[in-house]
């Protein structure tokens, strides 16, 4: 017989409805928070060990079978609660001249599904993020974005304690990247 067809299909736990909504809401507040610029609520939200990263994207034709590079493609950014920390500092200075005055932004979020985590305490949370930016130019960018979490809850809440996004495209298609996911 098969190996492969004989070992049990590996089906994610799905956590309790009230997880799942609590969860799905965080994810809500989390946008909101970000679009009316609430960075210093959102950082609030963070686990202090989150990693927060958007690898660049590799892109293969179906029968190139080589192996993947050695160190991954690299990141577009990797960064710690230190590092978004700084982030949110630079974009609170008014010294980022791409977002003075203020752009118009929205995220919408989809197809959000919750399994239980690696842990207990964790949840393993998918999405999509889609967000407009609008600039006072009349300059508008779109970026569509999928989301692996690991939410973490706490006797404070629910922490986020990884996000890992797949941007839609191959290219940023922007002159810079002042964009929270």
């Amino acid at each position: 017989m098969n190996s492969t067809l004989s070992k049990p299909l590996e089906v994610p736990v799905m956590l309790a409805v009230d997880k799942h909504l609590a969860l799905q809401q965080q994810l809500f507040y989390e946008a909101r928070l970000l679009d009316d610029e609430r960075y210093n609520d959102w950082l609030g939200l963070l686990d202090d060990a989150i990693r927060y990263r958007m690898p660049m994207t590799e892109r293969r034709f179906r029968k190139d079978r080589s192996a993947p590079l050695a160190f991954g493609g690299g990141y577009i950014f990797d960064e710690n609660k230190a590092r978004l920390t700084m982030r949110v500092d630079r974009l609170q200075s008014g010294l980022v001249w791409a977002e003075d005055p203020r752009n118009k932004v929205r995220r919408v979020i989809s197809n959000v599904e919750v399994w239980q985590g690696p842990e207990a305490n964790e949840a393993e949370v998918y999405s999509v993020v889609t967000i407009h930016r609008s600039r006072i130019d009349g300059e508008e960018k779109h970026f569509v974005a999928g989301r692996r979490d690991v939410w973490r809850e706490t006797a404070q809440g629910w922490r986020l304690a990884l996000r890992d996004l797949q941007l839609g495209t191959a290219v940023v298609l922007d002159s810079n990247m002042n964009t929270l996911f």
